[in-house]
Parts: C-alpha cells; structure tokens; sequence
C-alpha cells in the first residue's frame, strides 16, 4: 500500500510543510505569530571534504 502523498506526487518534506501551513492557518491570531517564527528554520548541510 503507497501512502496518500507519494500517490499525489509528493515528497515526504513537502507533504509534511503542506500539513504544518494548514495547521498554522487554523491557529487563533494570537499563536499564529509565534507559530510562524517556528515555521522560519532554515537547515544548512555541508558536505565534509575528502
């Protein structure tokens, strides 16, 4: 059995960022703003060199 996602097309990140934008978007005003700043994270990856 394929999952949902993978049967839509999509990668597992960008299905789980599609599912955190809904739950952000149901929140009351007043935790929309600090659910927004934990949305921001940015991951860098560096490669170590041989």
């Amino acid at each position: 059995m394929v999952a949902h996602w993978r049967q839509a097309g999509l990668s597992y990140i960008r299905y789980s960022r599609i599912c955190a934008q809904a739950v952000r978007a149901t929140l009351k005003p007043q935790y929309q703003a600090e659910a927004k700043k934990v949305g921001n994270i940015n991951v860098k990856v560096n490669k170590p060199k041989e």
